[in-house]
């Protein structure tokens, strides 16, 4: 309702930029489905789903060089220019690992594999970046809503579309839409209006806004939540994906059954965002709320190993659950740990967590699976981190009880 308050009261030239902006959103979380269905089922046939995690490791750093390039050039250019541009790189990637693989050259297959997850990111990031300029802060607030929805509709969409194009006319039509649906976008977002960037943030150290060893404490608990999460995900994600090599040996049958997963991955994330969220946050206290998600991901890796004679159905399960929770119900929980901190604490925190210890986590458990591949070593290691997050989130509230009380 406050949504639709905010599109009467605004202007129309607001209104198109805000129309211009969720179709915009609506767009890239539409690709990703795409590009990722047919860029894993690229890889594995030329290298096996074995060899992912080293292609994970090496997809980290290239990222966190991407970024850094990204942000050099924005605080020179304006974003919907370097929008336009990390998209149109990402695309010629895109067209000459495709063309190179297809011509025979297995090596090319690592190229839309490992920016497939750089590509999302920096499209993602940069949108939401320029949501939170334009938009004024309880505006953007309004909006969240609505941008998550368009995204989530936009990732079912596109996840439809994938099975129905690999299913008629194989892979690389899928990896080609996609590519147009790349440009689309950034050619779009290119008649949104222009921002002013946000000076007051340059030039402050992020950790040096985590002014107290308390403060301090309290982040280096989130961050080590974080780091969890990306264990429990990525271990679950990675043995999906063997199970789903070993059961689905036709290449147009992985590429559409991905797209069905990814669709039915954004479809629970969307009821999570819309039903689940606004029934738990307002009866639930915070700390509960927080134990609910790794005892939730317990029980589900229990219920996946009661089933696992049956094939592919639990993993597939699990892996969607644990996906769809983490867009929706982790992401949320973590932005509630945010609140309580100071404007420049939240920046610093954000940073510590999101940029830095995110992606040492997606790092490490891709080093660490390169070595070890073994289900029942890797089904006992998820229950083992998600006994140590519960812990964690005991102790961080402990913690938030005596600073923020």
């Amino acid at each position: 309702m406050k949504f639709l308050s905010l599109w009467k009261t605004s202007d129309p030239s607001f209104r198109k930029n805000l129309l211009i902006y969720l179709a915009s959103y609506f767009l890239v979380l539409f690709n990703y489905p795409l590009i990722r269905a047919s860029g894993i089922t690229f890889f594995f046939e030329a290298f096996g789903a074995k060899s992912s995690p080293t292609a994970m490791f090496v997809s980290v750093f290239f990222l966190a060089l991407t970024v850094m390039v990204c942000n050099k050039i924005q605080t020179n250019s304006a974003v919907q220019k370097v929008f336009f541009l990390a998209s149109a790189v990402s695309g010629l990637l895109f067209i000459s690992g495709t063309l190179g693989y297809l011509s025979g050259s297995h090596f090319s297959a690592y190229i839309p594999f490992i920016w497939k997850e750089i590509y999302i990111v920096l499209q993602v990031h940069l949108l939401l970046a320029y949501g939170n300029t334009f938009f004024s802060r309880d505006e953007f607030k309004l909006l969240l809503g609505p941008i998550g929805a368009a995204g989530s509709i936009g990732g079912i969409l596109g996840g439809l579309l994938t099975s129905y194009l690999s299913a008629e006319w194989g892979t690389s039509t899928v990896m080609w839409t996609g590519v147009f649906f790349i440009f689309l976008p950034a050619i779009l977002f290119l008649f949104t209006r222009p921002v002013l960037a946000k000076i007051s943030e340059k030039n402050v150290s992020p950790l040096k806004s985590l002014d107290t060893p308390a403060i301090r404490r309290y982040v280096f608990y989130v961050a080590l939540v974080v780091f969890l999460t990306q264990f429990v995900i990525n271990i679950a994600d990675f043995m999906f994906h063997l199970e789903f090599e070993s059961q689905i040996t036709s290449s147009q049958e992985r590429t559409a059954y991905l797209g069905r997963m990814y669709s039915l991955t954004n479809l629970l994330t969307l009821i999570f965002q819309v039903v689940l969220l606004p029934f738990l946050l307002p009866r639930v206290s915070e700390k509960n709320f927080h134990l609910f998600i790794p005892l939730s991901y317990a029980v589900s890796i229990a219920l996946m190993l009661s089933g696992s004679g049956i094939g592919l159905l639990p993993i597939a399960a699990l892996f969607t659950y644990l996906k769809a929770a983490d867009y929706s119900l982790f992401s949320s929980g973590k932005e509630i740990l945010y609140q309580p901190l100071k404007a420049q604490q939240k920046y610093g925190a954000k940073y510590l967590t999101d940029m830095l210890v995110y992606r040492a986590g997606k790092a490490f458990v891709a080093l660490v699976l390169i070595y070890l591949q073994s289900s029942s070593i890797l089904n006992m290691l998820m229950f083992i981190f998600l006994g140590i997050w519960i812990l964690l989130i005991i102790k961080l509230f402990q913690l938030h009880r005596h600073l923020f009380s």
